[in-house]
C-alpha cells in the first residue's frame, strides 16, 4: 500500500485544469444586459429605417403596417382552417 504523504500544495489552491470560478449572478446579469442592449439596438435600427423610409416616401410605413396587419389576419385564418381540417 502506498503511504499517504502530505501534499506539497495547499488544499486551497485551485486546480489549474478547471476554469476560474464564476459568479452565476454576475454572469446572468451580463447576459441580461447584453440581451437588453441587443433589443435596444434593433429598435434603434428599425426606427432609423422607418424615419428614412417615411422621409423618402411619406406614409409608406403606415401603409406597410396596414398591409402587414391584413397579411397576419389572413395567415391566422388559414392556420385556423388547417387546424379544423
Amino acid at each position: 500500500m502506498p503511504s499517504q504523504e502530505p501534499s506539497a500544495f495547499s488544499d486551497k489552491q485551485p486546480d489549474p485544469k478547471l476554469p476560474p470560478a464564476v459568479d452565476v449572478d454576475e454572469l446572468l446579469a451580463a447576459i441580461e444586459h447584453s440581451d437588453d442592449f441587443y433589443w435596444k439596438m434593433m429598435n434603434l435600427e428599425v426606427w432609423a429605417l422607418v424615419e428614412t423610409l417615411d422621409g423618402i416616401f411619406p406614409g409608406a410605413w403606415g401603409e406597410f403596417m396596414t398591409n402587414r396587419q391584413a397579411a397576419v389576419k389572413q395567415f391566422l385564418k388559414k392556420e385556423e382552417g388547417r387546424r379544423k381540417s
